[in-house]
């Protein structure tokens, strides 16, 4: 394979996708590249090198493009997938909506789930609105479900679900909306399944939602885990388009790894617990929406803190040698049926074993040292987060940058409103080069946290070394903003030990002045 895809086709055929899908292989995923080339040339019965020649005939392109999504998009999904966001969505913000609706006398829902896989999610939908309408029958409802995957669209219009669909708790009873068949699978019942309307959609080329009730219609688009693997070019154009697809009022949500490419000036960003929404605001109502938005809260761990003497001056990791973008490690998923006392599967451990871990850090047994915090329990306390860090920064240290970052962004998902596991990405893709994405990351740690000092001075060091030296002094103004409202005598958290005096002083030596 590699003698018939040269660099340079390879390159082709990379940015061919890129251009027509949005997403984005960088050179980590060449193998995965080739691999899913193979496999669309085995299916269209051509050879590598017809292929690599025909890539730039229009006519070859549609079929080749066809073919090639079925392999490069990725179709994991499953029924009432985030269990916190359909929680919110059954108590919260669905209540809400249908309330509002029936005041005024317009009994009509407009929902949109894009890149929608398999089905699972409009379906997921689909069945909380039955169970919350007991006149469903009365309402106009339009559930559009929409994704580049022809071969998942007609999975999904079959309804047809193996028991796998089925692994989270579907917080409602769902019984009566999907009947066994004899292959051990379950259809999904004519009155679900006639609610949702699928449709093939490029979320590049044609994203806004154009049909017969016309733009600026939608009350919900539901975009998750899909704009991460875009280019940030191509995920900011696509974030556009979907905010021009909401009526005023109307929400997006996106997984809590995406909330910093949500960015625009008619969208404000509220959360509940751990699930974001940008909501489009109205321009003449920005200000005041601006005055009522909720709060952030978040928690604070202060063991092996980043030093803001490094990120003062543009240096966002105290260990330097960090790179690339991550995959997940392979080793740290747990079966569900291995909880602690199981002897069968796993055996957790109850109490953090800090000299044993260190010693397995001092020796570089790394994998052993991710081993052992994977079987640790709780999760998320500050030992597994002290624990988890040290990892990340070992495996760093030893230039395994994918199992780093894989680690970081495991830590992310741990607690997506704690600030600083953002920063430690972001240090990670800074010294890679990779500037936007980690301003991506150090916008998500704000998102967590709006006066996290750490995150401002670190967008401040990015903007100072890359020439935008306005947009820096924006950031450093808004630390010294931040250090006003402290004493002057008190100690900085994750510091070593500056108080504000001297933290403001600095800052003002480098705006000059």
């Amino acid at each position: 394979m590699s003698d018939v895809l040269d660099e340079a086709a390879i390159g082709t055929i990379r940015d061919f996708i890129l251009a027509n899908t949005g997403i984005l292989f960088d050179d980590r995923h060449t193998h995965d590249l080739c691999r899913h080339i193979a496999s669309a040339c085995t299916d269209l019965k051509i050879p590598l090198e017809t292929c690599v020649q025909q890539v730039n005939d229009s006519s070859f392109q549609v079929r080749f493009l066809e073919i090639l999504v079925n392999y490069i998009t990725i179709g994991e999904t499953y029924f009432f997938r985030d269990k916190n966001l359909f929680l919110f969505l059954r108590d919260s913000l669905l209540p809400d909506l249908i309330r509002s609706r029936r005041q005024e006398h317009k009994l009509y829902l407009r929902i949109w789930s894009a890149a929608c896989s398999s089905g699972e999610e409009p379906y997921s939908l689909a069945i909380l609105l039955r169970y919350l309408l007991v006149d469903v029958d009365d309402w106009d409802i339009y559930l559009l479900a929409t994704d580049i995957n022809q071969h998942m669209l007609n999975r999904a219009q079959e309804g047809l679900y193996s028991r796998w669909s089925f692994r989270d708790d579907p917080l409602i009873p769902i019984g009566s909306y999907f009947s066994p068949t004899p292959d051990n699978r379950m259809k999904i019942d004519d009155s679900v399944r006639t609610m949702v309307r699928f449709e093939r959609m490029n979320l590049i080329h044609d994203s806004s939602f154009y049909n017969a009730l016309g733009p600026s219609s939608l009350d919900l688009i539901l975009c998750r885990n899909v704009l991460m693997y875009f280019s940030p070019e191509q995920s900011g154009e696509v974030v556009s388009h979907l905010v021009t697809s909401l009526r005023t009022g109307g929400f997006l949500i996106v997984s809590p790894q995406e909330i910093g490419i949500v960015q625009g000036q008619f969208i404000r960003m509220h959360h509940h617990g751990s699930v974001f929404l940008h909501e489009k605001v109205d321009q003449n109502n920005l200000v005041a929406a601006e005055k009522i938005s909720p709060s952030l809260s978040t928690t604070f761990y202060s063991d092996e803190s980043v030093p803001v003497t490094r990120v003062i001056e543009g240096d966002l990791f105290h260990e330097p040698d960090i790179h690339d973008i991550p995959d997940f490690p392979g080793d740290i998923f747990l079966d569900e049926e291995n909880k602690p006392g199981d002897s069968s599967g796993v055996v957790y451990l109850l109490e953090p074993d800090d000299e044993g871990f260190d010693r397995l850090i001092s020796e570089n047994r790394l994998e052993e040292a991710g081993k052992m915090i994977s079987q640790s329990a709780p999760q998320s306390s500050p030992h597994w987060i002290r624990q988890m860090e040290i990892l990340i920064r070992a495996y760093a240290g030893n230039g395994e940058y994918d199992k780093a970052l894989g680690w970081s962004d495991r830590l992310i998902a741990a607690d997506v409103l704690n600030p600083r596991p953002y920063l430690l990405k972001a240090a990670v893709l800074d010294e890679q080069g990779l500037y936007n994405h980690s301003l991506q990351s150090l916008r998500q740690s704000l998102y967590a946290f709006p006066d996290y000092l750490p995150a401002h001075l670190a967008i401040a060091g990015i903007y100072k070394k890359t020439g935008r030296p306005d947009l820096a002094r924006h950031h450093y103004e808004l630390a010294i903003h931040i250090l006003d409202s402290k004493d002057e005598d008190t100690i900085l958290e994750e510091t070593e030990g500056i108080p504000a005096r001297k933290m403001k002083d600095m800052i003002q030596m480098l705006l000059g002045g």
